[in-house]
């Protein structure tokens, strides 16, 4: 792939995950954004395989790969404690006791495991998009990285304060959810702000004769 291409794969797989997080607040588009996002995620995967090619790094790419695989779980994990902590409300108010145990064990595990894969997915896009940075010289990658690692933790600890404060994990949550769509939208940019690596000519000395 030319570099252009890989450019341009970057930055509209970034403007859909953007597009994906906007909709996602609109009911009517709710399952708009639900399409768009995991499209975004592919093209960006795409976008840095290409790149990984272009600089000659693979890391970059295994390191997205792996954090994009996290990602997708933590948010099968989340759809499961969401349905878990639901059903265990319409339990308790139906009387069905050993139902509402079994279902806020179910949340309890998939919390668990949910502080472990997003921390970790977090971890792993932060090293992808610090090589990219290092690699391109575009310093907005970084910044991305580290605001989507922002993201991350104001995530689980929005998760963690629900149980205490509901009013302070969800004001959390809504922080976690802006600090990652502020992330994706410094993405774009950055892959706007991507120029070809410059081939340095070889010292004279060296030039074959």
């Amino acid at each position: 792939m030319e570099f252009s291409t890989v450019r341009n794969i970057g930055l509209w797989g970034s403007i859909a995950v953007v597009a994906g997080y906007l909709a996602s607040l609109i009911p009517v588009l709710d399952l708009l954004g639900f399409v768009l996002m995991p499209v975004g995620a592919v093209l960006l995967l795409i976008a840095f395989y290409g790149l990984s090619k272009v600089y000659g790094d693979r890391g970059m790419f295994l390191y997205a790969l792996e954090a994009i695989v996290l990602a997708v779980l933590s948010w099968i994990l989340f759809l499961v404690l969401i349905v878990a902590l639901a059903l265990s409300l319409l339990g308790a108010m139906v009387g069905a006791l050993e139902a509402v145990k079994a279902l806020v064990e179910a949340s309890a595990i998939a919390l668990i495991f949910l502080m472990v894969t997003v921390p970790a997915s977090a971890l792993l896009w932060y090293l992808a998009l610090r090589a990219l940075s290092a690699r391109s010289g575009v310093e907005l990658f970084r910044w991305s990285a580290q605001l989507y690692v922002t993201g991350a933790v104001a995530f689980i600890a929005g998760l963690l304060l629900l149980s205490k404060n509901m009013l302070a994990g969800i004001l959390t949550l809504s922080a976690a959810w802006f600090a990652n769509l502020l992330s994706y939208t410094l993405l774009a940019f950055s892959f706007s702000s991507l120029k070809p690596p410059v081939t340095q000519a070889p010292p004279e000395s060296t030039k074959p004769t």
